[in-house]
């Protein structure tokens, strides 16, 4: 039996990626940017380096990087304001929380375009590119919970809810993605209607499309091994 070497998962790029996805995953439904119990930054601190793995491991070099590492520091800044501020500053606290929300996205969706594009183009299917796969499904997901919140900082009715945790929906986002949907968070109104359905038909056409691809591809690579 074949023991973990260090050296392998430091190498291949998106360990680091998924790993803090899965974290972030974990962490998601107890943690809010302002959470009065926490006495430690952590979301700012776990977002941070989710973006970080992120432009490591699929954003190309050169200008695109460079400007891409210091919006993932710039949203570090930002949510660390939210964390600090005092209750007082709650509509400075709002604007940089919807900033901080749109520097999120505009990294979730750019990551999953440029890691869709490579594995797209891919001949040659390792276990490392089937987690590349997996991260960008998980991307997509976090992209609308993130969209979902930015709604209701716009339009606060935009969901029927049984929780008023921000991170709910996380929640919801995922259980849109796979379709599967309790009915504890309701769209309620044309755009958040709108944005649930496009999740639900991204989610689905990306597993048809790509993740069915790595995984043909991965088995006819080790039967040609054989």
């Amino acid at each position: 039996m074949k023991g973990l070497k260090p050296e392998k998962i430091l190498t291949n790029k998106y360990n680091h990626l998924l790993i803090a996805l899965i974290l972030l995953f974990i962490l998601s439904p107890s943690m809010e940017v302002r959470d009065p119990t926490v006495k430690f930054p952590l979301a700012p601190c776990i977002l941070l380096i989710v973006l970080l793995t992120a432009v490591r491991a699929d954003f190309p070099r050169g200008n695109v990087f460079r400007f891409f590492l210091i919006f993932a520091l710039v949203n570090f800044s930002i949510n660390m304001l939210v964390y600090f501020l005092p209750e007082p500053h709650i509509e400075v606290i709002g604007t940089l929380k919807f900033i901080s929300g749109g520097i999120s996205v505009l990294f979730y969706l750019a990551s999953v375009y440029f890691l869709s594009k490579r594995l797209f183009t891919v001949r040659k299917v390792t276990v490392d590119t089937i987690k590349g796969g997996i991260s960008a499904y998980l991307l997509l997901g976090f992209a609308w919970a993130v969209l979902y919140g930015l709604l209701v900082q716009i339009y606060p009715e935009a969901f029927i809810i049984t929780s008023n945790k921000e991170m709910m929906y996380v929640h919801f986002s995922f259980t849109t993605l796979t379709t599967l949907g309790y009915g504890d968070i309701v769209p309620n109104g044309r755009f958040a209607a709108l944005l649930t359905n496009s999740e639900a038909i991204v989610g689905q056409l990306y597993l048809t499309i790509f993740v069915a691809r790595l995984v043909g591809l991965y088995i006819v690579n080790e039967r040609e091994d054989l």
